[in-house]
C-alpha cells in the first residue's frame, strides 16, 4: 500500500523560492527553464501552492512580475542566497517556511510535506531542518526553516559571512534523507539538463 503524506492538521507553512541569482554558469534564466508542459519556477510555485497559503518569489524586482507570481526584492543585493533566506523569514506570516532554490527540477510535494511533518514534531529549539544526500551534506536551500532563525542568518550578514551551509553549524539544524537522491539534482549548467540529473549535490557553494 503507498503512503501519501499528509499536512499536519493546524499546521500553517510559508512558502518561498529563492529566485535572485544571475544564472551565470546556465547562460540563461534557470528559472525559466522547461518542465514537462511547464517552466521551472511556475513547477515549483505550483507544488508550494497546494501546501502553503503564502507563496512568495525572492528575486530582482520586475523580473517575473508579468508573469502573475508574487515578488518581494532582497533585502540585500548580491549577497547570495542567504540574503534570500533572510529575506523571505522577514516577510513570512508563519513561524515554519519551506524555502527552495529555483533550480530543483525533481522536488515534488509528498517530500515537502514530509519536511513539514518533521518540522510540526520538532523540538522548540530546531531552526531548520534540511534535506541532504547523508548527514555530513545538508542542502539548506531544500529546506524547512522556523523564523526563529532569523536573528542568527541577519547576524552572520552584517559581519560578512554568506555561506548558508556555515551558518547551518550555528543553528539548531535537522537532516533528512529522501529515498530517492535525485531529488537534491539541481540545473546549474546546460548539461544538467542533457543529463536529467543535475550535480545530485544541490547547491553545493552555498
Amino acid at each position: 500500500m503507498n503512503y501519501t503524506p499528509q499536512l499536519p492538521v493546524a499546521f500553517d507553512v510559508g512558502g518561498f523560492i529563492l529566485a535572485g541569482g544571475a544564472s551565470s554558469r546556465m547562460g540563461r534564466d534557470k528559472a525559466l527553464l522547461p518542465v514537462g508542459d511547464n517552466f521551472l519556477l511556475a513547477y515549483l510555485v505550483g507544488i508550494l501552492g497546494s501546501i502553503s497559503q503564502q507563496v512568495l518569489v525572492v528575486g530582482p524586482a520586475g523580473r517575473y512580475e508579468s508573469l502573475g507570481f508574487n515578488i518581494i526584492e532582497d533585502k540585500r543585493l548580491d549577497c547570495g542566497p542567504l540574503a534570500g533566506i533572510e529575506t523571505a523569514l522577514s516577510n513570512s506570516n508563519f513561524d515554519w517556511n519551506l524555502i527552495l532554490a529555483c533550480d530543483l527540477p525533481n522536488i515534488d510535494r509528498d517530500w515537502l510535506l514530509t519536511l513539514c511533518i518533521a518540522a510540526h514534531s520538532a523540538m522548540p529549539t530546531v531552526n531548520c531542518i534540511a534535506t541532504g544526500l547523508s548527514i555530513a551534506e545538508p542542502n539548506p536551500l531544500l529546506a524547512i526553516w522556523h523564523k526563529n532563525a532569523l536573528p542568527t542568518v541577519r547576524n552572520f550578514l552584517d559581519t560578512g559571512k554568506f555561506r548558508v551551509r556555515s551558518l547551518l553549524k550555528s543553528l539548531e539544524t535537522q537532516i533528512l534523507i529522501p529515498p530517492d537522491p535525485r531529488i537534491l539534482a539541481n540545473w546549474n549548467r546546460p548539461e544538467d539538463i542533457l543529463e536529467d540529473s543535475g550535480e545530485g549535490k544541490a547547491n553545493r557553494g552555498c
